[in-house]
């Protein structure tokens, strides 16, 4: 069995931190995993703008996971606003969390944080295949626009949280050395996690410079790239670009099969 989750939020209520290519970038994967890697349309689930609740974004990981037997492939790729908030357990070295914005966020409540995605993806069984595409930022201090060398609009996809928001739980050693990594076994991150992600009008579309990069490697090496050589491909790409991001790369071994493979 192979099934997709994508999410791409463009429109953010009652804020000025809209962006422009994250819907297309969830229709750019969709195409990807239908035409060249197998998928069934009814397979993938497609998320974006008000259907990005909290709740369904939720809803829909649970359905991706739910009833995974080895052999099945996974995907869950998410295109928006990324940010940090306090961690109030004093498992983060950082005393941070990192959280994906959904379409409702409140900075209280309706987020989704990263122990939501370990706490989901954790009891996957051995021989499940999960790859996790994230394009948004995972710290900074602000949102702003960066303007490229030729002009054309560039985006950073970090949600600055408010400052009256409560102070973190100081970092306990000893819950810091409990916590396990959750067991994703591929995840592809737009940025280190001290850098920005850019929303980007790439050859007149607009869309996550990350994803939009990745898709057409791919496109370009006819699905048969490894993930190293994507990963290469990625970073050389962004930097010849000037994008001030490092796509980051992170399996459970050594990344050396093509894209949507069992490692």
């Amino acid at each position: 069995m192979k099934k997709a989750l994508l999410v791409g939020i463009n429109n953010y209520p009652g804020t000025s931190n809209d962006l422009m290519g994250c819907v297309n970038d969830v229709q750019n994967m969709q195409n990807l995993l239908a035409s060249m890697f197998g998928f069934a349309t009814q397979d993938i689930t497609m998320l974006a703008d008000r259907e990005t609740t909290t709740a369904n974004i939720l809803k829909g990981l649970e359905a991706l996971v739910a009833g995974a037997r080895p052999g099945d492939l996974l995907v869950f790729h998410y295109s928006g606003h990324g940010s940090q908030v306090a961690d109030p357990e004093g498992d983060e070295p950082d005393q941070l969390d990192e959280i994906l914005c959904p379409y409702d966020l409140d900075w209280k409540t309706k987020m989704i944080r990263d122990d939501d995605l370990k706490r989901i993806f954790e009891p996957l069984p051995p021989g499940v295949h999960l790859e996790v595409f994230l394009d948004s930022c995972h710290s900074g201090t602000g949102l702003k626009a960066l303007p490229s060398r030729n002009g054309s609009y560039r985006r950073i996809r970090f949600m600055a949280p408010p400052q009256e928001l409560d102070k973190p739980c100081p970092a306990s050693p000893a819950r810091v050395a409990a916590i396990r990594p959750a067991k994703v076994r591929v995840l592809w991150a737009a940025c280190r996690s001290d850098q920005y992600a850019s929303d980007a009008l790439i050859d007149g579309r607009y869309g996550g410079a990350f994803t939009t990069y990745l898709c057409n490697l791919v496109r370009e090496g006819q699905g048969s790239n490894t993930r190293a050589e994507l990963s290469k491909g990625l970073r050389s790409g962004l930097k010849k670009a000037e994008f001030k991001q490092t796509p980051q790369l992170e399996g459970s071994t050594k990344p050396r099969k093509a894209l949507f493979l069992s490692m």
